[in-house]
């Protein structure tokens, strides 16, 4: 997503980029923060394989609700406008599936996030599109470059220790055609969040996978999202 400046990180104007099967029959978009951008090479892979279409709509630190976002105490009117202008986008693409996801915006109240999210969310359903919320991934208490360089085998997270709350699972409860998934499962184990898993890193940073970790749990997101 980089790489391709497919992702937006200062202005209000929707980066539209173009993935997964160009001559796919159906139409699968990606929009949120970079916690949803994670999810770009799964997405990828499974649109290639199941014949869709893939647009990706992402803007660091912009989550895809009508929330007033704030950035270094001040409202984020950038992101603001960068979601009705998204919103826009989608609508005009009547896309068959719609995958969100984002991090946790822990200055946003839990009521007032899953208003804002239900209030974009509508009006996608009402024109015929499917939602699939994928829960935020967790946040790990090492820096996985230095951990790993260093000391390998203590590079893990209790799973006790990561956030709980699931305000997309929440904010998808009661909605029609919309579905929250949950991928903890295949990102830790029973008690442990580790850095590597068979021989892949899983992060790349404290709270974003690695693209080739991300890539490795297409098969899961497909099967979660019924695909």
């Amino acid at each position: 997503m980089y790489a391709r400046k497919c992702h937006q990180e200062e202005s209000s104007e929707p980066k539209r980029c173009s993935l997964g099967d160009p001559t796919g029959a159906k139409t699968m978009v990606l929009v949120g923060d970079s916690h949803a951008a994670q999810w770009v090479p799964a997405l990828d892979k499974i649109a290639k394989d199941r014949n869709f279409k893939l647009v990706t709509f992402t803007k660091s630190a912009c989550p895809f609700t009508r929330v007033a976002i704030t950035a270094d105490g001040k409202p984020n009117v950038l992101c603001a406008q960068w979601h009705e202008k998204v919103l826009a986008e989608i609508l005009k693409l009547k896309p068959d599936l719609i995958f969100t996801s984002q991090s946790n915006y822990g200055a946003v109240q839990q009521d007032v996030m899953i208003e804002g999210l239900r209030s974009l969310w509508g009006g996608l359903t009402d024109a015929g599109s499917q939602i699939v919320a994928i829960r935020n991934t967790p946040y790990m208490k090492f820096d996985p470059g230095e951990c790993l360089s260093s000391t390998p085998t203590k590079c893990v997270t209790k799973l006790s220790d990561i956030e709980r709350s699931n305000v997309l699972a929440l904010a998808a409860e009661g909605q029609k055609n919309v579905r929250a998934i949950d991928m903890l499962d295949a990102i830790c184990g029973p008690q442990l969040c580790p850095a590597v898993v068979g021989n892949i890193i899983v992060w790349r940073d404290s709270h974003h996978l690695t693209a080739s970790y991300s890539l490795a749990l297409a098969p899961y997101l497909a099967a979660k999202a019924g695909l």
